[in-house]
């Protein structure tokens, strides 16, 4: 194989996370802190990509960094439940907008 023909994969920043029963009453999720150094420190318009479709919700600013304003919808439209895992890559972070795309694992008992 040529040099020329290799294709890089870019890895983006990710966390998962196994969706506690308050995350799905509840219209909010915490972002994990491994991942707020990437984030812009301002409260953004943030777009959750999910099979193809979009949500669209909000990072907040501060020291807990929440999704906030349509976690709910996520949740709901998706039919998520205690013990879903779920995978968030962070593929675009900037001051006007931060977009992750979310995968969905499987579920777990606990």
């Amino acid at each position: 194989m040529d040099a020329n023909e290799w294709i890089e994969e870019e890895l983006y920043p990710w966390f998962w996370m196994k969706v506690p029963k308050p995350y799905i009453k509840r219209d909010f999720l915490f972002i994990p802190k491994s991942i707020c150094g990437y984030l812009p420190p301002i409260s953004v318009k943030t777009m959750l990509r999910y099979n193809g479709k979009e949500w669209a919700v909000t990072l907040t600013s501060g020291g807990r960094r929440r999704l906030v304003n349509g976690w709910k919808q996520f949740v709901v439209d998706n039919n998520l439940k205690k013990g879903n895992v779920l995978l968030f890559e962070l593929v675009e972070a900037t001051s006007e907008a931060v977009i992750f795309s979310v995968e969905e694992l499987g579920l777990t008992n606990a």
